[in-house]
């Protein structure tokens, strides 16, 4: 959730995923945290096909989408790329 909330007051403060300003943002949020594992973990995890089928689950069942927070998980995964791409 953190990084959730990291990625959501990034975009609203208009820092871009690849600047030193976002690795310095995710630094402080993982601590001694494994960038790469978390990056894994979130690409897994925001699978394009699996984000389909939450969609469709949620509608099924009648309950919200899922992706209320796709934006904000988007700029994470692109900040923590940037960030292994250094």
């Amino acid at each position: 959730m953190r990084l959730l909330r990291l990625g959501a007051e990034a975009r609203a403060r208009g820092i871009a995923p690849e600047s030193p300003e976002a690795a310095a943002l995710l630094r402080e949020v993982l601590g001694d945290g494994d960038p790469a594992a978390v990056l894994e973990r979130m690409e897994s995890a925001s699978n394009d096909r699996l984000a389909r089928y939450r969609e469709l689950l949620s509608t099924v069942k009648g309950a919200g989408t899922p992706s209320a927070h796709r934006a904000e998980f988007g700029w994470v995964v692109a900040a923590l790329r940037a960030g292994a791409d250094r």
